[in-house]
Protein backbone atom coordinates (compact mmCIF):
# COMPACT_ATOMS: atom_id res chain seq x y z
CA UNK A 1 0.00 0.00 0.00
CA UNK A 2 1.33 3.53 -0.97
CA UNK A 3 1.11 6.30 2.12
CA UNK A 4 -0.33 9.09 0.84
CA UNK A 5 1.78 12.32 2.04
CA UNK A 6 0.59 15.75 3.43
CA UNK A 7 1.27 18.71 1.21
CA UNK A 8 0.15 22.37 0.44
CA UNK A 9 -0.12 24.35 -2.59
CA UNK A 10 -0.82 27.47 -3.47
CA UNK A 11 -1.54 26.77 -7.15
CA UNK A 12 -4.73 24.76 -8.11
CA UNK A 13 -3.45 21.58 -9.60
CA UNK A 14 -5.86 19.58 -11.89
CA UNK A 15 -8.27 16.75 -11.42
CA UNK A 16 -11.05 14.78 -12.58
CA UNK A 17 -14.28 12.94 -11.14
CA UNK A 18 -17.14 11.76 -11.21
CA UNK A 19 -20.77 13.52 -9.33
CA UNK A 20 -24.28 14.26 -9.59
CA UNK A 21 -25.52 17.29 -10.67
CA UNK A 22 -27.96 18.84 -8.29
CA UNK A 23 -30.62 22.04 -8.03
CA UNK A 24 -31.65 23.32 -5.52
CA UNK A 25 -35.43 23.04 -3.98
CA UNK A 26 -36.41 26.67 -4.90
CA UNK A 27 -34.32 26.32 -8.47
CA UNK A 28 -31.69 29.47 -7.58
CA UNK A 29 -28.46 27.12 -7.50
CA UNK A 30 -26.95 24.52 -8.72
CA UNK A 31 -24.23 21.93 -6.90
CA UNK A 32 -23.21 18.42 -6.89
CA UNK A 33 -22.76 15.81 -4.49
CA UNK A 34 -20.42 12.46 -4.52
CA UNK A 35 -21.00 8.91 -5.53
CA UNK A 36 -20.28 6.88 -2.26
CA UNK A 37 -19.88 8.97 1.38
CA UNK A 38 -19.51 11.90 -0.12
CA UNK A 39 -23.49 11.46 -1.09
CA UNK A 40 -24.42 12.79 2.43
CA UNK A 41 -23.15 16.66 1.65
CA UNK A 42 -23.89 18.81 -1.63
CA UNK A 43 -21.26 21.23 -2.25
CA UNK A 44 -21.14 23.92 -4.75
CA UNK A 45 -19.13 24.73 -8.10
CA UNK A 46 -16.77 26.37 -5.58
CA UNK A 47 -16.27 25.20 -2.37
CA UNK A 48 -14.41 23.92 0.55
CA UNK A 49 -14.32 20.48 1.95
CA UNK A 50 -15.96 19.78 5.45
CA UNK A 51 -15.27 16.75 7.97
CA UNK A 52 -18.90 14.97 8.04
CA UNK A 53 -17.77 13.27 10.98
CA UNK A 54 -18.00 16.67 12.63
CA UNK A 55 -14.41 16.41 13.65
CA UNK A 56 -12.24 19.69 14.46
CA UNK A 57 -9.49 18.99 12.76
CA UNK A 58 -7.73 20.11 9.25
CA UNK A 59 -9.22 19.06 6.01
CA UNK A 60 -7.93 16.70 4.71
CA UNK A 61 -6.71 14.74 7.88
CA UNK A 62 -4.37 11.27 7.86
CA UNK A 63 -6.58 9.81 10.26
CA UNK A 64 -9.97 10.83 8.46
CA UNK A 65 -11.01 9.80 4.96
CA UNK A 66 -12.88 13.60 4.66
CA UNK A 67 -11.96 16.03 2.15
CA UNK A 68 -12.72 16.46 -1.53
CA UNK A 69 -11.43 13.50 -3.86
CA UNK A 70 -10.03 13.54 -7.67
CA UNK A 71 -8.67 11.40 -9.84
CA UNK A 72 -5.25 12.31 -12.28
CA UNK A 73 -6.72 11.60 -15.36
CA UNK A 74 -10.28 12.23 -17.13
CA UNK A 75 -10.20 8.41 -18.72
CA UNK A 76 -10.08 7.23 -15.05
CA UNK A 77 -13.23 9.75 -14.16
CA UNK A 78 -15.38 8.28 -17.05
CA UNK A 79 -14.57 4.64 -16.56
CA UNK A 80 -16.81 5.35 -12.88
CA UNK A 81 -19.80 6.17 -15.14
CA UNK A 82 -20.17 2.84 -16.84
CA UNK A 83 -21.08 1.09 -13.57
CA UNK A 84 -24.89 0.98 -13.73
CA UNK A 85 -25.14 2.74 -10.51
CA UNK A 86 -22.93 5.68 -11.93
CA UNK A 87 -24.96 6.40 -15.10
CA UNK A 88 -26.69 9.24 -14.23
CA UNK A 89 -23.18 11.65 -12.90
CA UNK A 90 -21.39 14.04 -14.62
CA UNK A 91 -17.59 14.26 -15.49
CA UNK A 92 -15.84 17.28 -14.03
CA UNK A 93 -12.42 18.79 -14.36
CA UNK A 94 -11.72 20.34 -10.86
CA UNK A 95 -9.08 22.78 -9.95
CA UNK A 96 -7.53 21.72 -6.49
CA UNK A 97 -5.89 24.01 -3.74
CA UNK A 98 -5.17 24.09 -0.07
CA UNK A 99 -4.07 21.14 1.60
CA UNK A 100 -4.19 17.51 0.32
CA UNK A 101 -2.62 14.60 0.35
CA UNK A 102 -1.35 12.95 -2.64
CA UNK A 103 -2.57 9.05 -3.46
CA UNK A 104 -1.95 6.76 -6.44
CA UNK A 105 -4.58 7.30 -8.42
CA UNK A 106 -5.11 10.93 -7.73
CA UNK A 107 -6.01 13.50 -4.29
CA UNK A 108 -7.62 13.99 -1.46
CA UNK A 109 -7.45 18.01 -1.06
CA UNK A 110 -9.18 20.93 0.65
CA UNK A 111 -10.34 23.56 -1.64
CA UNK A 112 -11.99 22.93 -5.17
CA UNK A 113 -13.00 25.19 -8.25
CA UNK A 114 -14.95 22.95 -10.76
CA UNK A 115 -13.93 24.63 -14.33
CA UNK A 116 -16.02 22.52 -16.57
CA UNK A 117 -18.23 19.36 -16.92
CA UNK A 118 -19.52 17.01 -19.43
CA UNK A 119 -22.85 15.61 -19.26
CA UNK A 120 -22.16 11.95 -20.36
CA UNK A 121 -25.38 10.07 -22.15
CA UNK A 122 -28.83 10.01 -21.70
CA UNK A 123 -30.42 6.33 -20.88
CA UNK A 124 -31.09 6.24 -24.53
CA UNK A 125 -27.42 6.54 -25.35
CA UNK A 126 -27.29 9.81 -26.94
CA UNK A 127 -25.49 12.70 -25.98
CA UNK A 128 -27.49 14.65 -23.22
CA UNK A 129 -28.14 18.51 -24.60
CA UNK A 130 -30.02 19.51 -21.06
CA UNK A 131 -30.91 18.36 -17.58
CA UNK A 132 -34.27 17.01 -15.95
CA UNK A 133 -35.55 16.05 -12.29
CA UNK A 134 -33.95 12.44 -11.87
CA UNK A 135 -37.37 11.90 -9.21
CA UNK A 136 -34.93 11.68 -6.66
CA UNK A 137 -32.39 13.84 -4.32
CA UNK A 138 -31.65 14.91 -0.64
CA UNK A 139 -33.31 17.30 1.44
CA UNK A 140 -33.28 20.64 -0.20
CA UNK A 141 -31.83 19.48 -3.34
CA UNK A 142 -32.73 17.80 -6.15
CA UNK A 143 -31.05 15.19 -8.36
CA UNK A 144 -30.87 16.14 -11.74
CA UNK A 145 -29.84 13.63 -14.93
CA UNK A 146 -28.83 14.42 -18.43
CA UNK A 147 -31.39 14.13 -21.00
CA UNK A 148 -31.40 14.53 -25.12
CA UNK A 149 -34.35 16.55 -26.45
CA UNK A 150 -36.02 13.14 -27.74
CA UNK A 151 -35.91 11.81 -24.32
CA UNK A 152 -37.46 14.89 -22.61
CA UNK A 153 -40.30 14.69 -24.96
CA UNK A 154 -42.12 17.66 -23.35
CA UNK A 155 -40.78 17.54 -19.61
CA UNK A 156 -39.52 20.44 -17.98
CA UNK A 157 -35.49 20.92 -18.85
CA UNK A 158 -32.01 22.99 -17.49
CA UNK A 159 -30.07 23.59 -20.20
CA UNK A 160 -26.87 22.97 -19.56
CA UNK A 161 -25.75 26.66 -20.03
CA UNK A 162 -28.69 27.35 -17.28
CA UNK A 163 -27.09 24.68 -14.88
CA UNK A 164 -23.64 26.09 -15.17
CA UNK A 165 -24.81 29.85 -14.71
CA UNK A 166 -26.98 28.89 -11.54
CA UNK A 167 -23.82 27.50 -10.31
CA UNK A 168 -22.15 31.07 -9.66
CA UNK A 169 -19.02 29.81 -10.98
CA UNK A 170 -17.66 32.33 -13.90
CA UNK A 171 -16.54 30.56 -16.61
CA UNK A 172 -18.16 27.13 -15.83
CA UNK A 173 -18.69 24.85 -19.16
CA UNK A 174 -20.85 22.45 -19.18
CA UNK A 175 -21.05 20.42 -22.25
CA UNK A 176 -22.27 17.27 -23.63
CA UNK A 177 -19.88 14.12 -23.82
CA UNK A 178 -19.13 12.71 -27.37
CA UNK A 179 -20.79 9.83 -27.81
CA UNK A 180 -18.57 6.70 -28.29
CA UNK A 181 -21.20 4.21 -30.40
CA UNK A 182 -21.79 6.94 -33.04
CA UNK A 183 -18.67 6.14 -34.85
CA UNK A 184 -19.40 2.68 -35.29
CA UNK A 185 -22.92 1.48 -35.02
CA UNK A 186 -25.28 1.79 -37.40
CA UNK A 187 -28.69 3.99 -36.84
CA UNK A 188 -31.86 1.47 -37.20
CA UNK A 189 -33.92 2.47 -39.12
CA UNK A 190 -37.49 0.88 -40.01
CA UNK A 191 -37.28 2.10 -43.77
CA UNK A 192 -36.20 -1.28 -45.29
CA UNK A 193 -38.62 -3.31 -42.99
CA UNK A 194 -42.14 -1.41 -44.09
CA UNK A 195 -40.92 -1.87 -47.77
CA UNK A 196 -40.45 -5.32 -47.73
CA UNK A 197 -44.10 -5.59 -45.84
CA UNK A 198 -45.39 -3.34 -48.52
CA UNK A 199 -43.89 -5.15 -51.44
CA UNK A 200 -45.33 -8.43 -49.99
CA UNK A 201 -48.95 -6.85 -49.47
CA UNK A 202 -48.53 -5.87 -53.27
CA UNK A 203 -48.17 -9.31 -54.56
CA UNK A 204 -50.94 -11.06 -52.53
CA UNK A 205 -53.43 -8.25 -53.75
CA UNK A 206 -51.83 -8.88 -57.49
CA UNK A 207 -52.11 -12.85 -57.11
CA UNK A 208 -56.02 -12.23 -55.95
CA UNK A 209 -56.83 -9.92 -58.58
CA UNK A 210 -55.91 -12.91 -60.77
CA UNK A 211 -58.38 -15.42 -59.16
CA UNK A 212 -60.81 -12.97 -58.71
CA UNK A 213 -60.75 -12.41 -62.94
CA UNK A 214 -60.62 -15.87 -63.49
CA UNK A 215 -63.58 -16.70 -61.74
CA UNK A 216 -65.61 -13.31 -63.84
CA UNK A 217 -64.12 -15.03 -66.79
CA UNK A 218 -65.87 -18.64 -65.80
CA UNK A 219 -69.25 -16.65 -65.53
Amino acid sequence: MIRATRELSSTPLTGFKAAYPMISADGARTGFSGLAAGGRHVYLATDKAVCLSNSGHPVPSRMCRCGFYCLHTLDAARDLTCAPEHRDAVVLEVAASGRYRRHELGLRYETQRVRRGWTGRCRGGRSASAFVDSGTGRTGWRRLVGCCARCADGRPVLEREAFARLSGQDGLDVRGDPEPLAHFVTTYSAAPVVDAELAILNARVDELRHVVDGLVRRE
